[in-house]
């Protein structure tokens, strides 16, 4: 997976789907889809540009960022509004998340522990699958 700073050496980003700092994934997926991986140092900013129609969050693990003047803190999910550009700012105590995001399904979600499916009738055959040693 490609690793990749920004030139000052504040943004770090691992790209494992889409892009980021000029970087592209390696893997090709069926759908466009984001999933970096990045550290920023504090008071680092990084803008990223992605598809206008796609939804995009972050989830924190590190530090805090702040994400259009709102923070979001270790353990924090930020989902964010459309459009093509976001603002990310490292705050005082840095900042690791995933920024993570795709187009809409546009299909019903059905959910039950670690099973996600289209329908309630769905779920069932999975936990019945599951629980027969048969889920494929």
């Amino acid at each position: 997976m490609p690793e990749i700073s920004n030139d000052e050496g504040t943004v770090w980003a691992k790209v494992i789907a889409g892009k980021a700092l000029g970087k592209e994934a390696v893997i090709d997926t069926v759908i466009p889809i984001t999933y970096i991986h990045m550290r920023m140092e504090p008071g680092a900013t990084y803008t990223h540009t992605s598809n206008a129609e796609h939804n995009l969050m972050v989830y924190a693990f590190g530090g805090s960022v702040n994400i259009e003047g709102r923070s979001l803190h270790d353990g924090g999910l930020g989902l964010l509004s459309e459009g093509e550009r976001v603002v990310l700012n490292a705050e005082e105590d840095g900042a690791e998340f995933l920024l993570l995001g795709g187009p809409e399904l546009g299909e019903p979600i059905a959910r039950y522990g670690p099973f996600v499916m289209n329908t309630r009738e769905e779920i069932y055959q999975a936990i019945e699958d599951f629980n027969n040693g048969t889920l494929a």
